[in-house]
């Protein structure tokens, strides 16, 4: 579904959650709601959680729920995870004979911005568009680097031998890169950075092939790319004209196959019907899709769900349909019932 017509859509609220007349309580707030739904304060926010947290206790969790840990509520608390999720990779790398991803990804969610009101509380894990990435950023990638950073030195690298070494490159906009490991020996056994995209696809193929140094080349070396936003398998690296470079990104950066495995994820998720959820990976466990409120596992896949199947699913649990207009297949909607305009 287009973005459009999510931002046009009515917001469902979920049977846990009670609504007031004129205001949008739902446990997260939302720069996406329509005008008539303001952002909400966390006086509310408190108010909806507790709300939640009762009605979780009356329902008798599935065995999925159980087996399942509930999703994070807080920006803190997901990248607090995904610093367990790299202490297992580090732990399975090290392991002789152990089977794990070298090459992989980390979704950190953002503050939906960096500034406003004290009343708004940054830490949230809120729905942030498309991807989950879309954050208002008026300092464009310096100001989004900046938070990322903040989160990747508190929270995912906290407590770990690691040393930030600066951005990869002065052209490489938002890529930092950390060494994490070493010891007395000197070395270290796995490599962070952050915002490999498109346009600086060129700098994280050359840190691969060694140019920045030989222990980044070991097949042993751990490389984790957080927020990573290059599209598919790299066949949009460089420009149009870079031929070489494009074929080089499609056989390094490809991610089928398990390639650049996304081994954490935490994402607010919303249908065009305005139902809301969390997306949770944390590997080595599946893709775990969790209704509004955290309670019930509504969807588990072993690869990432599309934006479709999320939807399905989580309109299916709220017992709510698509929006009015709305079609999965395009060919089905016509002059005549086409009420999007």
């Amino acid at each position: 579904s287009s973005i459009a017509s999510t931002m046009a859509s009515p917001i469902v609220t979920p049977p846990c959650v009670a609504s007031k007349p004129g205001s949008r309580l739902t446990r997260t707030p939302s720069r996406f709601a329509t005008s008539s739904f303001p952002q909400t304060t966390r006086r509310e926010r408190n108010h909806v959680s507790q709300i939640c947290h009762a009605s979780s206790a009356e329902i008798a969790p599935s065995s999925t729920s159980i087996a399942a840990r509930p999703p994070p509520t807080t920006i803190s608390g997901a990248s607090s995870e995904a610093k367990q999720v790299l202490r297992l990779l580090r732990e399975a790398s090290s392991g002789a004979g152990v089977e794990s991803p070298k090459r992989v990804r980390i979704e950190l969610p953002l503050p939906l911005s960096d500034f406003g009101s004290d009343d708004v509380d940054k830490d949230v894990l809120a729905f942030a568009g498309f991807g989950g990435q879309a954050s208002d950023w008026s300092g464009g990638m310096a100001q989004r680097f900046r938070v990322t950073k903040g989160l990747i030195d508190d929270y995912v690298l906290d407590g770990y031998e690691n040393e930030y070494l600066g951005l990869l490159d002065r052209d490489a906009d938002g890529m930092g890169v950390w060494r994490v490991g070493g010891g007395d020996s000197g070395g270290h056994d796995c490599t962070l950075l952050t915002h490999a995209a498109d346009t600086t696809g060129e700098f994280l193929i050359k840190l691969i092939e060694g140019e920045y140094g030989s222990a980044v080349a070991k097949d042993t070396h751990l490389i984790v790319v957080v927020n990573a936003f290059w599209t598919g398998s790299g066949e949009n690296v460089g420009q149009p004209w870079e031929f070489a470079l494009r074929k080089k990104a499609r056989e390094v950066l490809n991610t089928t196959n398990g390639g650049w495995e996304k081994v954490y994820c935490a994402r607010r998720v919303r249908s065009a019907a305005g139902v809301e959820g969390t997306l949770v990976r944390r590997w080595p466990s599946p893709w775990r899709l969790w209704d509004d409120c955290g309670v019930e596992v509504v969807l588990e896949t072993n690869d990432e769900p599309s934006n479709r199947q999320i939807a399905t699913a989580l309109n299916a649990n709220a017992n709510v349909g698509d929006p009015v207009g709305f079609n999965v297949d395009a060919a089905a909607t016509s002059r005549d019932d086409n009420v999007i305009t």
